[in-house]
């Protein structure tokens, strides 16, 4: 499966911003979480790539203080992956959430600890 979404968490996501949309002309749009978090669309629809979102290092405690990149991957079943990671010598990192209006996602890690999000669809998720 390919990934559908990045992360980007940062120390200043108002440097970031503006950094981001002067290189590269991205568009920002608050999403509604507890804590300022930004959709990112890097481009036109019509454009070959994957969309993101941007948040504070201080919002995301799994972040251990560093500015990370993410990619979230799309799953059937989100329960069924988190097993086959576990299964594989992987872990989870952040259990099963909603993303309201999105679906059910999780962060977990290979092996070796390289952490990557999963998602499940579902717009029905509170």
């Amino acid at each position: 499966m390919k990934p559908t979404y990045f992360d980007l968490t940062v120390h200043d996501v108002g440097k970031a911003r503006k950094f981001f949309e002067e290189i590269f002309g991205w568009r920002f749009e608050r999403f509604p979480m507890p804590y300022e978090y930004y959709r990112i669309q890097a481009g036109p629809e019509s454009e070959t790539g994957i969309d993101g979102g941007i948040g504070a290092v201080k919002d995301a405690p799994i972040a251990g203080g560093m500015s990370v990149t993410q990619l979230t991957v799309p799953v059937a079943n989100l329960d069924e992956t988190i097993a086959k990671v576990m299964a594989g010598g992987g872990r989870v990192i952040e259990p099963r959430m909603p993303i309201p209006g999105i679906g059910w996602y999780a962060t977990c890690a290979e092996p070796g600890g390289l952490r990557f999000g999963i998602i499940q669809g579902d717009p029905t998720a509170k």
